[in-house]
């Protein structure tokens, strides 16, 4: 096939040059994408529709900004993902350099917008420790959301006006902030990513963690004896669990893309494909932590999951439907004088 943009799509050509194990690397690469988008975008959608379905008590301050990281999570899994993974499976970038320089800035704006949904949740619940008496309101809420995705633009934006440089990734199957470039200007913008886009986040969200766990200790005794603080303990602690599985996501990604950067590592395929992948995994994390440890989607999921009838209409079943229907129609042939005799 012919060269695109500088990249052969030629599948005969690419593929024998790569090593048996890297070949590997990219089928296991393209199985874990597929799995990835595809419960990334069905759980989170989950999560979405049993907020919208039960608004009359789900939709809280909380669940708000719940829902708005399961829309950016869902998004990565349909708009996101099917890119990487048609490129893992070719074993190559298959797509055009414009359309790298997109999914670039894309999935780093999904990216800060966890973080900032995350920073978000974690100040919500510290608000709530100390000033039990008043929360946030659904307005508030509304405001944080838009100020989170002001704040994500504000990070990713910046290499389309010559600040920084999205491009092609070592593992040659997706594209983000161009981490190996050493020029001034890039340099600069990973700096700035590093500062407002992680240490700041994390340092606000360890604080506000730091000072929940110390006054949920000075007041145990209150806490243990007030139905609605056990509830509230209970949220606060999904919502650690969030921000811990993000870490654990991430972090490998972020010390890597930092080695890379101002430390001149050398990076594998390998080195860069799986905490690529690892970050790309977040998106299935949240809504599992949501149904385990949040009873508002645990008891919402069994009642949707036990009104669905899993076994297939026996003889027997189908008859008494039959049957039902034909006593329902002779009912309704009935006149309404008989009726209210009998």
């Amino acid at each position: 096939m012919t060269p695109r943009n500088g990249i052969s799509l030629n599948l005969t050509t690419d593929l024998p040059n790569n090593p048996v194990d890297e070949q590997a690397l990219y089928i296991f690469a393209a199985i874990v994408l597929f799995f990835t988008g595809f419960f990334g975008f069905f759980l989170n959608l989950l999560v979405i529709l049993t907020v919208l379905k039960n608004m009359n008590v789900m939709w809280t301050s909380n669940n708000i900004v719940l829902v708005n990281m399961a829309v950016g999570d869902m998004l990565v899994g349909i708009l996101g993902n099917p890119f990487a993974l048609v490129s893992a499976i070719f074993g190559v970038w298959y797509w055009s350099d414009n359309v790298c320089l997109w999914y670039a800035w894309f999935m780093s704006t999904m990216g800060f917008a966890s973080i900032g949904n995350l920073t978000v949740m974690a100040l919500e619940r510290f608000l709530l420790v100390t000033c039990p008496t008043r929360t946030l309101s659904i307005r508030y809420a509304y405001i944080l959301v838009v100020l989170v995705w002001i704040y994500a633009l504000s990070l990713s934006l910046p290499p389309f006006f010559n600040w920084g440089k999205y491009g092609l990734e070592e593992g040659n199957i997706s594209c983000s902030v161009s981490w190996e470039q050493h020029d001034l200007e890039n340099q600069t913008y990973i700096g700035f990513l590093f500062i407002f886009g992680f240490i700041v986040p994390m340092i606000i969200i360890i604080s506000s963690y730091c000072g929940i766990i110390h006054i949920l200790r000075n007041t145990s005794k209150r806490i243990h004896s007030s139905r609605r603080n056990k509830k509230e303990a209970k949220v606060t602690k999904m919502v650690l669990l969030m921000i811990i599985a993000f870490l654990i996501a991430w972090m490998p990604y972020a010390v890597l893309a930092l080695a890379i950067q101002y430390f001149n590592v050398q990076s594998s395929h390998i080195m860069v494909i799986l905490p690529a992948l690892l970050a790309k995994s977040s998106i299935c994390y949240n809504p599992v932590i949501y149904a385990s440890l949040n009873m508002q989607f645990f008891n919402a999921w069994k009642r949707i999951f036990r009104n669905v009838n899993w076994r297939k209409p026996n003889k027997d079943s189908m008859a008494m439907t039959t049957m039902n229907k034909t006593e329902m129609k002779t009912l309704n042939q009935i006149s309404p004088s008989r009726m209210e005799i009998n």
